[in-house]
């Protein structure tokens, strides 16, 4: 269904001038396909600079260093920054346009960004100051010292990344909010393309070590923000410092944002979790093999879950509007039963075939065969959660569009004291196979919590 929508819309575009495609506003079947496509290929080059990294850097040392270092950056992305900064704007964004026009709409997303980096700025140098100690008692108790120094040097790197993060967040919201989704969905295709070539400098430089991807890892943004550009251009925004902390709206996108960022922070602080308790295993390859094993699963998770669900927000937010929640609740179900269907059968798929797929992959340079097996192993375990994890996408995406953001934010707390919980029993018998374990039992949890208080809050 999804291909015959894109090759739809394929057809479309040749109708279409060049260059309205940047604004050019697409239905929710066209917007899920535009994703599912991006989110491919994205995944698709994510696979390529994973087998350049394990060539170039196996499971060893270095490879373990950026595995963790990358932790705290991503989980302060996600605080603020990211889906989460685009999910809160987004309903607020169409409520502004609707009632004052896109110029007030603008104002709004400038508002927002000014204040954010007032607070990320000073809050980004205070972590980068304290990273040693974050590394050592926290993220990495189990390193050595040389690793737990190369480790606090490349995170300090990518805490560069969360700023330009929170700008791109704000300004694909601009676009989203108007269904013109083909260059966002063009910038989360092209992410990787400059870690890959920072792998690339390592391979020919070996000085470079693992600072060549990390380097990449800061173009990157960069070079997706530059995408934006001419749809913003086209619809006449301008960045702008705007100071208005009083305004109502911006208070309301700060409503949603707080708990839904709390809540994805709870999610992702789940990988600082993880990161710690496998290093206290002293099994160093444990490290790029979860992160491995992680890349295999997150590959259906974007495409079931995030690419569907962040297609269907801008539909969801406007029968949620104008108070239409029978059309709602059916929308929901429709996507749910079939991203549910999908993931069942692609985990019978990943459990039965993830040795030869690993091998093929990844199985080459500093990437041997005992990497390959600890790595298959940990990927069928996480495997056996992959239902839940793409349902909690999408109802997590459904509830934005109610304006609820603190049922996620209490669903992914919960489910992180409880994975805490359970490694903490299971760390020493199981070793790194209680990372994944955990994970599963957690989201499970959280998924069912989640889909019991959408089905109220849709309720006509």
């Amino acid at each position: 269904m999804q291909l015959l929508t894109f090759f739809s819309l394929l057809q479309r575009l040749r109708r279409t001038p060049l260059r309205a495609w940047a604004t050019l506003e697409l239905t929710v079947r066209e917007a899920a396909a535009v994703y599912i496509f991006s989110f491919l290929f994205s995944a698709s080059l994510g696979v390529v600079r994973q087998v350049m990294l394990n060539a170039r850097f196996g499971l060893g040392p270095e490879a373990a260093a950026y595995y963790a270092a990358v932790r705290l950056p991503d989980t302060l992305a996600v605080l603020i920054a990211g889906g989460t900064l685009t999910n809160a704007l987004l309903p607020v964004l169409l409520r502004v346009a609707s009632r004052d026009g896109d110029p007030s709409a603008h104002r709004l997303v400038n508002s927002t960004l000014t204040l954010l980096l007032v607070v990320v700025i000073p809050l980004t140098l205070g972590i980068a100051l304290a990273m040693p100690w974050f590394v050592s008692t926290l993220l990495a108790p189990g390193f050595d010292s040389p690793l737990q120094a190369l480790t606090t040097n490349l995170a300090r790197l990518m805490l560069l990344d969360v700023l330009l993060l929170v700008v791109e967040a704000g300004l694909i919201a601009v676009l989203m909010s108007r269904n013109q989704v083909l260059l966002p969905a063009l910038a989360i295709g092209l992410r990787n393309v400059t870690v890959i070539a920072g792998v690339g400098v390592a391979f020919l430089v070996p000085e470079v070590g693992i600072y060549g991807p990390a380097v990449g890892l800061v173009v990157d943004t960069l070079v997706q923000i530059a995408v934006l550009v001419p749809g913003l251009r086209q619809r006449n925004f301008r960045p702008q410092i705007v100071w208005q902390p009083h305004d109502r709206d911006l208070w309301l996108v700060g409503r949603l944002l707080w708990p839904n960022a709390l809540g994805g922070v709870s999610n992702s602080a789940g990988g600082i979790v993880d990161t710690a308790f496998v290093s206290l295993t002293k099994l160093t390859a444990a490290v790029g093999a979860l992160a491995n094993a992680w890349l295999l699963i997150g590959l259906p998770v974007r495409l079931l879950g995030v690419a569907v669900g962040q297609a269907a927000l801008p539909r969801l937010a406007h029968l949620s509007n104008r108070g239409d929640l029978r059309a709602m609740r059916r929308e929901v179900r429709r996507i749910m039963l079939v991203v549910s269907s999908a993931s069942i059968l692609t985990m019978f798929v990943l459990i039965s075939l993830g040795r030869p797929v690993i091998q093929v992959l990844f199985e080459r340079g500093a990437f041997d065969s005992a990497a390959a097996a600890l790595t298959t192993q940990l990927l069928a375990l996480y495997a056996i959660g992959l239902p839940a994890y793409v349902l909690t996408e999408v109802a997590a995406r459904a509830l934005v569009a109610r304006y609820d953001t603190l049922t996620a934010m209490l669903a992914n707390m919960l489910q992180l004291v409880l994975r805490i919980v359970l490694l903490t029993i299971l760390i020493e018998p199981l070793g790194p196979s209680a990372i994944p374990i955990a994970h599963v039992i957690s989201s499970l949890v959280e998924t069912i919590m989640l889909l019991l208080v959408l089905g109220v809050r849709t309720r006509g």
